[in-house]
């Protein structure tokens, strides 16, 4: 880690390569790292959520759709940081539980997708991530915009009958 870092972004960076790596399915200790007003873009396809409500969502159907075990996991290639930003550069490989995947099980191989994340941090949390995904299967990089895209729309259902319910409860 750079020497030149403040102690509360080696601790902000160190938190989230651990939730990253041994925790990346919990949902509220990933929600406590987002600030209310936080927007995440995804690249292929330019999706973009706003706000702590539509992220939650968002986090939580992903996550709800692959669980991870010892031979499929998320591992660190490199990172790098300053007071601004953090950068996370990873390869993801998980179990496909069929959940939000449009009933699609499997495993996604290690090295099978690389991501980047890059994170801006404001106040001690992050208030502007960037996912960047790429493949180097032919046969991925083209399902990854349509992934993302039944993703996006499993979302926005979620989404959508939340908001019903809480009309519904008023």
């Amino acid at each position: 880690m750079d020497q030149t870092l403040k102690e509360e972004t080696k601790a902000l960076l160190k938190e989230l390569i651990d939730l990253m790596v041994n925790d990346s399915e919990n949902l509220e200790r990933t929600m406590k790292l987002l600030t209310d007003d936080c927007i995440w873009v995804i690249e292929p396809g330019v999706t973009e959520y706003h706000g702590s409500r539509e992220l939650r969502a968002f986090v939580g159907t992903a996550m709800s759709g692959r669980k991870h075990d010892e031979q499929h996991k998320i591992e660190i290639l490199n990172h790098f940081a300053d007071n601004e930003n953090i950068c996370i550069e990873y390869t993801h490989s998980a179990v496909l539980t069929g959940e939000m995947t449009a009933g699609m099980r499997g495993t996604l191989k290690p090295g099978a997708a690389r991501y980047c994340m890059t994170y801006h941090i404001k106040d001690g949390k992050f208030d502007r991530v960037h996912e960047y995904i790429n493949s180097p299967s032919v046969w991925l990089s083209f399902l990854s915009p349509i992934a993302l895209k039944y993703l996006h729309w499993q979302t926005m259902k979620k989404l959508s009958k939340t908001v019903n319910e809480e009309d519904e409860s008023k």
